[in-house]
């Protein structure tokens, strides 16, 4: 696996095969067989295939041929399984030879397999593909032992401490005279740990029955708008001790179908864990919509961000970042990968990113929170997952529009022929063409004066850019509706566009119909906010 940098999010590598021969005919025949489904890499040498199969990472599999100018194939095997960087790595012959007495001695010194030159490009590819299967799952099971040796110690580790508290207070209880307000802040103490560690067992428990294969899902439509507020209520309590605000923008319906026990923990975790990082008299923001076809969940901190370089492994069991709860609250490193795991299996997809992603200068007004104080820092954590609805149909390129009502639509955009084009789009029954600025400050001042219902803004523009004008109109109106305009695809972007208090994104290249009758469909969504 490897971290894509644009998304923060990983990707599968190609695996790696190493061929060794010192016939330039075969090595393009096998390089042309496997380029398309692996990564290759070629030597023509014994003392050369020694070297290059312990450069990092190393091969997933080795082609090797039994004759070879310095030292033949068999030897090489050998050299290969003696040492512990590479004895692991499945070989294969590659050989016109036909002796048992040569395949006997291959296999003594360690291959896995034989292909027979000249080969069948059908069957040697069936061949290569069964042992990098073999491979993988042999692999996937050196994990699972390490993951349970891991459970072991965690639970070991962590459970002690608990039990010695659990078992000392309840010997002084029985054993000691007390004071009833003793007794009371002893029986707290026992209630409170006992607490962490059924904590510590369920999350143990679901790994193990996410590992092992076991985990199912029961879907069933859910307003995820009223499970988000039920779990926001369950953890204020834990918030307000300490002085934390948690700030809710839901609309006031939104059905999907998911597992709504499962995407509890979902909430629970990402709001369990934004309130740890985040500091004494600061926010944390739970919000939820529709966005390009999906329903996303969006967990927004005041925290000190993640780490850039602890990204890529932040879904990991058993991960700790080296930025630490702002009270000292334990964690097991086990929250955000069960996440990961349900969401995956809701078929969705899971991005973080940083507050100060954005781009947004110190001068330029940002997200405010309750207490009236800017939040420059903090993590973002972005769930998208499948809608499920009707998908908008672009066949008719009139909306549904509710009597009596036309939509004042405002431009901010430093595309002239954009400018144009979106004013012939929107000269249409229901909807009122304010007016189009060419750049961010522009903008803000035609807000200001014409007070549109929707504006539509682009994200790269002179002097002032799209983030920074969606925070200047906010501070204006904080309830107004401001789609992004974008051209990328990139998941980060769309969260941190939401997470500076976008109502929507839409991508550039929307066609003209779609685009009237996203804004009008945003426009109603939008609206359930403020039934």
């Amino acid at each position: 696996m490897r971290e894509n940098k644009e998304s923060g999010l990983m990707v599968a590598e190609l695996p790696k095969i190493l061929i060794v021969d010192d016939e330039t005919a075969n090595i393009d025949v096998l390089v042309g067989l496997l380029e398309e489904e692996c990564k290759t890499v070629v030597a023509k040498s014994g003392e050369q295939a020694l070297r290059r199969a312990t450069v990092k990472p190393a091969p997933d599999l080795i082609l090797l041929d039994i004759i070879l100018p310095d030292i033949d194939g068999f030897e090489v095997c050998r050299r290969l399984k003696e040492n512990p960087e590479t004895r692991d790595i499945p070989i294969i012959f590659i050989t016109g030879k036909e002796s048992e007495l040569d395949e006997t001695r291959g296999l003594s010194v360690g291959a896995v397999d034989f292909i027979r030159k000249p080969f069948s490009p059908v069957v040697a590819l069936a061949r290569i593909q069964t042992h990098l299967d073999l491979q993988r799952q042999r692999r996937h099971l050196l994990e699972l032992h390490e993951l349970k040796n891991r459970f072991l110690a965690m639970a070991a580790h962590d459970l002690r401490n608990p039990l010695n508290s659990i078992a000392g207070l309840s010997e002084i209880l029985l054993t000691m005279p007390l004071e009833e307000p003793e007794k009371l802040s002893f029986i707290q103490t026992i209630h409170e740990v006992s607490g962490q560690m059924l904590r510590l067992i369920r999350d143990l428990l679901d790994v193990s029955t996410i590992e092992s294969g076991a985990f199912t899902l029961e879907k069933r439509p859910t307003h995820l708008s009223a499970l988000v507020s039920e779990r926001v209520a369950l953890l204020r309590i834990t918030a307000q001790d300490k002085g934390v605000t948690i700030r809710e923008e839901l609309p006031s319906m939104l059905p999907v179908s998911l597992d709504p026990d499962r995407f509890a923990q979902v909430v629970d975790n990402l709001l369990g864990n934004a309130i740890k990082f985040t500091p004494s008299h600061s926010e944390v923001t739970v919000r939820c919509g529709r966005l390009l076809g999906r329903i996303f969940l969006q967990v927004v901190d005041q925290g000190p961000g993640i780490p850039a370089g602890e990204r890529h492994h932040l879904f990991g069991p058993f991960q700790r970042l080296s930025t630490r709860p702002t009270a000292q609250e334990g964690s097991t490193g086990l929250g955000l990968s069960i996440v990961k795991q349900i969401v995956d299996a809701h078929h969705g997809e899971i991005v973080v990113a940083n507050l100060q992603d954005g781009g947004i200068p110190p001068s330029h007004p940002g997200p405010w929170d309750s207490h009236g104080n800017k939040a420059r820092h903090g993590a973002i954590f972005t769930c998208f997952i499948p809608d499920g609805s009707k998908a908008l149909s672009v066949t008719d390129s009139r909306p549904d529009f509710p009597s009596g009502q036309a939509l004042r639509v405002l431009l901010i955009d430093d595309d002239p022929v954009l400018r144009l084009m979106y004013a012939k789009a929107f000269a249409d029954d229901g909807f009122v063409w304010v007016g189009a600025a060419s750049n961010g400050e522009e903008g803000v001042a035609l807000y200001q004066a014409l007070k549109p219902d929707v504006v539509i803004c682009d994200i790269e523009m002179p002097v002032m850019n799209g983030f920074e004008t969606l925070q200047c109109v906010l501070a204006l109106d904080p309830n107004a509706c401001v789609i992004i305009l974008t051209s990328s695809v990139d998941q980060v972007q769309w969260s941190l566009c939401l997470a500076h208090g976008a109502s929507y994104t839409l991508r550039k290249d929307t066609s003209f119909p779609e685009i009237r009758r996203m804004v009008m469909e945003i426009w109603k969504e939008y609206q359930t906010r403020f039934d």
